[in-house]
């Protein structure tokens, strides 16, 4: 029989590999809301409008593109895990001028590192901080919430847990509602501050919080601030000033790592370039996965970063555009009773009577792509989802598209 067929023969041999099914546990929002949408035309009359994703469509300063032509020499160079010495006094000073009580304080070489991206770092945290010899480790974060948050927890064999809030329009978390129990099993607890997507900014007393109960259970702590710069009016208080108000001694940094990017602050998200900033164990850990497992950022770009992160100039550039166009949501949706105007970030997350189904009308109406908000959120114990109420909708185009956009949504609310 195996001479007659021998394609048949070896196929009856074959052994497929066991996979992670860890991966079974999550999804893109993007590919579910590919797949929700999927028999839907969108109105033909109409010229589609993507406000589905947090991605800004303004172009880069130029500054980026001529410094990396500049540097074009360099892309023969494999880049430090770090970061180059002027990549890392570039961040220095950024955080010198925008934290003032971080100023001299921060080693870089210990405390201090490039990632590729936020999102690399969020990831590559939760790795290095949930021990494989843990009991049911649990991974803390906001709900709703960023999804590398989630994924990032599973991969590394932490059980997703959601800190409650205190509901539209505020999302505040309530770090009090957590007993001993739940924080002796927390291995790492992830905020994300101004949020995403409802830009709240979190209070600097319960950023104390959040550290003192990192360095009483023992766990990590994450803050992501990769919106830190995009604000209405008053820049948000960042977790390094609450730091150093908290600690002048060399353990300031303790139990916290801080992540940073450029692709909101910049409109650089295709340079997948950021910065951590820690506890110096905790940068060591991350650093040593990333010089053995992944692709570091290269020389071209991490001199385009540190000179993006010296130039203020094109972020006040950026604010005032977005003003601009919180300010057109303003006009068009300020009278929905589901609107308000969050102080940071580029979302409205507005609530409706069903996320699912307006976001459907939305596209197959007036061709308004957004994301429906139960994407975003996980059910809680009940079962019940608290993100079904809400769409999340990005400003991140020019004027006459972000008007166009709103203007349609304002018709179906």
């Amino acid at each position: 029989m195996n001479a007659a067929n021998p394609t048949h023969a070896n196929h009856q041999l074959r052994v497929r590999p066991t996979l992670n099914e860890r991966v079974d546990q999550f999804e893109s929002p993007f590919r579910r809301l590919d797949a929700m949408l999927a028999d839907i035309t969108p109105n033909p009359a109409l010229p589609p409008v993507m406000m589905h994703v947090g991605e800004p469509q303004d172009s880069p300063p130029s500054l980026l593109a001529d410094t990396v032509t500049a540097h074009s020499n360099e892309w023969n160079r494999y880049p430090p895990s770090l970061g180059t010495p002027e990549f890392l006094q570039a961040v220095l000073g950024y955080l010198g001028r925008r934290y003032p009580g971080s100023r001299g304080r921060i080693d870089p070489s210990r405390e201090l590192s490039s990632v590729s991206s936020s999102r690399e770092a969020l990831y590559l945290a939760a790795s290095v901080a949930v021990s494989p010899d843990a009991r049911e480790p649990i991974a803390l974060m906001p709900n709703p919430f960023y999804q590398t948050y989630r994924v990032a927890a599973i991969m590394a064999g932490a059980k997703p847990q959601y800190l409650p809030h205190s509901g539209f329009p505020l999302f505040s978390v309530d770090l009090d509602a957590l007993d001993a129990q739940t924080l002796s099993r927390t291995a790492i607890m992830t905020l994300c501050s101004p949020s995403n997507p409802d830009g709240h900014v979190i209070a600097p007393e319960q950023i104390r919080q959040a550290v003192t109960l990192a360095r009483k259970y023992g766990f990590m702590l994450v803050l992501d601030e990769c919106y830190a710069e995009l604000y209405n009016a008053e820049p948000p208080i960042g977790a390094l000033d609450v730091l150093a108000q908290m600690d002048d001694g060399p353990g300031w940094l303790d139990n916290v790592i801080v992540l940073h990017s450029l692709s909101k602050r910049s409109s650089a998200a295709g340079m997948r370039s950021g910065f951590a900033v820690g506890d110096a164990a905790a940068i060591t850990a991350l650093n040593r996965v990333r010089l053995n497992g992944t692709a570091c950022t290269p020389m071209p770009l991490l001199a385009a970063a540190a000179a993006l992160w010296s130039d203020e100039i094109h972020v006040d550039a950026m604010r005032a555009r977005l003003r601009a166009r919180f300010d057109l949501a303003d006009h068009y949706l300020g009278k929905h009773a589901g609107y308000y105007r969050p102080p940071c970030g580029f979302f409205l997350w507005i609530q409706v009577e069903d996320g699912l189904q307006f976001t459907r009308r939305a596209w197959e109406q007036v061709a308004v792509r957004l994301l429906p908000g139960e994407y975003l959120t996980q059910p809680g114990p009940d079962g019940s989802n608290e993100g079904r109420r809400f769409v999340r909708v990005a400003l991140v185009h020019d004027l006459e598209t972000t008007e166009t956009g709103l203007s349609r949504l304002a018709s179906l609310l």
